[in-house]
């Protein structure tokens, strides 16, 4: 990639007096680290404030759109259908890290998470083994308002900062990788945050 890279902007600096198209288109979606870790390359979405990251043949979309006479100042002049290609990878890569997730699980004994309202009995200590959940969570509304719900939830829970931060961690991993309550939820899998840094008592 690199050679082709720089092989392209000697062509196009030598044919014209102009700066290189590649050059700026690369400048600009240049990665500006952390927290940012999508290196080389990402683009911001200053609307859903999401970095996603990009491989050459997004670079190369992008080349081809200054090509045509399209306007590349600011990652706001991402163009729609970029930005439509760049959200469907996002959901294709978080439907494998799913399925990676669950093919993994398999070894692990899963955590049950049980909900109890004040009108509701106590269960009785033959039933709080370790088990699948019966039946599916069902939360209303969107799911990742859910998921930052829950987040500030367990954030009021505890007043040390490093876990209101480890908390924090949970929600933009878990809106990172696409998932939301009910599939962490079925999935019970604690190691996958493990992985990810969170602390065992968080995940």
């Amino acid at each position: 990639m690199l050679a082709e890279r720089a092989m392209q902007l000697n062509a196009e600096e030598d044919a014209a007096s102009q700066p290189s198209i590649w050059r700026d288109v690369y400048n600009l979606m240049r990665c500006p680290g952390p927290p940012c870790n999508l290196r080389p390359y990402c683009w911001r979405d200053n609307v859903g404030k999401r970095h996603y990251k990009l491989k050459t043949h997004n670079l190369k979309s992008l080349i081809r759109h200054v090509e045509q006479g399209g306007t590349l100042e600011t990652h706001d002049d991402v163009p729609d259908d970029f930005r439509e290609q760049l959200y469907a990878e996002k959901q294709q890569d978080a439907e494998r890290q799913r399925k990676r997730i669950a093919s993994t699980v398999t070894g692990l004994p899963p955590i049950n998470i049980t909900n109890v309202l004040p009108s509701q009995t106590s269960t009785s200590s033959t039933e709080t083994g370790l088990s699948k959940p019966s039946s599916p969570l069902e939360i209303p509304g969107q799911l990742d308002v859910a998921v930052r719900k829950y987040s500030e939830w367990q954030c009021t829970r505890v007043t040390n900062k490093s876990l209101k931060m480890e908390y924090q961690k949970v929600y933009h991993i878990t809106l990172d990788e696409g998932l939301d309550l009910e599939l962490i939820y079925e999935e019970q899998n604690a190691q996958f945050y493990i992985d990810k840094g969170i602390k065992s008592g968080i995940a």
